[in-house]
């Protein structure tokens, strides 16, 4: 364990300092957009997006993925991640580019911040509808025939995003209920783990942890005598799971 004056900042929910407009979907809103025109556009993002912090992500963040021999198992899987970095999204997508369109589930105010958001559903962002019943239930359908249609879908369990949160913190289970609705039964957790600045990177990092992004083996889901419980367990396993990974393999945990 490291000494206290070396662990990250205490769990705080993150704020920042931009309020974005109100935003109402229509009641014709299309979750997930798969045109030819939107494919082509979500691999320019994606590319761009890639292009862009590749030298930071490498020379400042000390990034690095992991695991990626898991990756063989993404179709129509449903992939679930620790929430704890500002820009884990645009690092998740770049380490996974070079997979099917992966789409990501995000919070509806992330629609109100104009050209930004803009680029952010380009790149497969997707919001989670507050407004009405109706477009609940039209994005779980449509979440679930995406998922069919062998996309892979990017969700957060614990929530908001915490910076640098030293711990997997629970899980929500609206990632669990599509995963068992859909035919794919798959869900690939992974974990964000934050390590101690080595060499070269006691300059770029200082006082900040350097990032790994870890895919892990998938799970797969096995039915018990109901939803509920089915849930529950995929819940408690999945979480075991990755904090385990957390605590052996990250330099600072709560």
């Amino acid at each position: 364990m490291v000494d206290e004056k070396n662990t990250l900042d205490e769990e705080k929910e993150y704020e920042n300092g931009f309020k974005p407009k109100e935003v109402h979907l229509k009641e014709n809103y299309v979750f997930y957009r798969k045109n030819i025109f939107y494919l082509i556009w979500n691999k320019i993002v994606v590319f761009v997006a890639s292009f862009i912090f590749a030298f930071p992500k490498i020379l400042v963040y000390g990034f690095k993925t992991t695991g990626r021999k898991n990756l063989k198992h993404m179709k129509g899987a449903i992939i679930i991640s620790n929430h704890v970095y500002s820009n884990d999204v645009i690092l998740i997508i770049s380490a996974l580019r070079h997979s099917k369109t992966l789409y990501q589930t995000t919070v509806q105010s992330n629609l109100g911040f104009g050209i930004v958001s803009k680029i952010f559903t380009g790149g497969g962002a997707v919001p989670i509808p507050t407004d009405s019943i109706h477009l609940l239930r039209k994005f779980n359908r449509s979440t679930v025939e995406t998922l069919n249609k062998n996309y892979p879908i990017l969700f957060f369990p614990e929530g908001h995003l915490i910076p640098e949160c030293k711990r997997i913190r629970p899980f929500m289970s609206g990632a669990f209920h599509f995963a068992i609705d859909s035919n794919s039964k798959i869900i690939i957790p992974t974990v964000i783990t934050f390590h101690k600045p080595k060499g070269f990177y006691k300059l770029t990092r200082r006082n900040k942890p350097c990032i790994h992004y870890n895919i892990l083996e998938p799970y797969h889901i096995e039915m018990l005598e109901n939803k509920r419980l089915t849930i529950n367990k995929i819940s408690e396993d999945l979480h075991t799971i990755m904090s385990d990974y957390y605590l052996e393999h990250s330099d600072y945990f709560k």
